[in-house]
């Protein structure tokens, strides 16, 4: 029988608690159920997180606010869940930068990937567009790339901070690249697009959601695509590895983590109501105007994911040379 409950968590969310195990049914949620972002409101994380909890909080019956816990390239918000009480009332929206970027980059972040969270799922998938201030004389990445051949560290890139997945696709463009371009962190992607319009900084890696505005306003010019293949978003824009740049490839992801040792049961609950508001409408349109794609699958899957990335990243890092500044 309780086979059978578990089952109908993944496929009735709107009977879930009564489906549920008799714990989880009685205890769970009990209240509404925090989602921390560790990153400023404004980019796909926060809006993803948002899309996503809003579904889920109608689902079990509690709301699944918000909070923003920015600082340290993420660290600070991934860290202060790491160290919250593991009854699943408090959430991590995970992405690359803090989970699998900055364990292996640098300074060792005072929490374990591996052993400090509960897996849920990857929820979506994004690539990253390069694009220049109109102020920068080159239209194709061939061009870029001799402009700044020409021009050694004298124009600048931004980034949503030391250890992001910006800073990292960048640091990987230099590096294949062979390029001496100067790096500006930003407290945020938000802030760092800001200044990039403004012409503060020359160039930056930053997701559609960011940038598709102001490249139909001209101000913003897109050169290459992160991705393996085209958007369909900007079909027009070469990936960097047809551009030019033979091999590259980076898209970033977002998914969804509790503390370690919460109890099973609320992993398949939340698991259930995660991969549930996939079907909403709304979740769609959102995921859709980001330039993402879904990615969900079971909690052990997303554990192994995050091995796989974590390995797969640290050798990148070594590869490439790269050094925290």
């Amino acid at each position: 029988m309780y086979v059978i409950r578990l089952l109908m968590v993944t496929i009735a969310i709107p009977t879930l608690l009564a489906a549920a195990g008799p714990l989880s049914a009685q205890t769970y949620p009990r209240r509404p159920v925090t989602i921390v972002v560790p990153f400023p409101p404004g980019a796909a994380t926060d809006s993803f997180a948002r899309a996503a909890g809003k579904r889920m909080g109608e689902l079990l019956g509690y709301q699944f606010p918000v909070d923003n816990r920015s600082g340290a390239s993420g660290r600070i918000g991934t860290d202060f869940v790491a160290r919250a009480a593991p009854d699943g009332h408090t959430l991590l929206w995970g992405s690359s930068g803090p989970l699998v970027i900055s364990p292996v980059w640098g300074d060792k972040p005072p929490y374990d990937t591996l052993r400090d969270f509960a897996p849920i799922s990857v929820f979506a998938k994004i690539p990253f567009l390069l694009v220049v201030h109109p102020s920068v004389p080159a239209t194709s990445l061939k061009q870029l790339l001799a402009l700044v051949k020409s021009r050694p560290g004298k124009l600048t890139y931004a980034s949503s901070g030391i250890g992001g997945t910006s800073h990292l696709a960048s640091e990987l463009f230099k590096s294949m690249g062979k390029l001496d371009i100067l790096h500006v962190p930003y407290k945020g992607t938000a802030i760092f697009a800001t200044e990039l319009i403004a012409g503060q900084v020359d160039m930056a890696f930053a997701g559609p959601t960011t940038t598709l505005p102001h490249l139909k306003t001209g101000r913003l010019r897109a050169i290459a695509i992160t991705s393996t293949v085209r958007s369909e978003l900007v079909p027009e824009v070469p990936t960097l590895a047809e551009a030019g740049l033979p091999g590259y490839e980076f898209t970033q992801w977002y998914g969804l983590l509790a503390p370690a040792r919460v109890p099973r049961d609320i992993v398949n609950i939340l698991h259930g109501a995660l991969l549930k508001s996939t079907e909403d409408a709304e979740v769609k349109k959102r995921v859709g105007i980001e330039g993402g794609a879904f990615a969900t699958g079971t909690p052990e899957q997303f554990a192994a994911f995050l091995k796989l990335e974590l390995d797969k990243n640290a050798k990148m890092i070594q590869a490439a040379g790269l050094k925290r500044e």
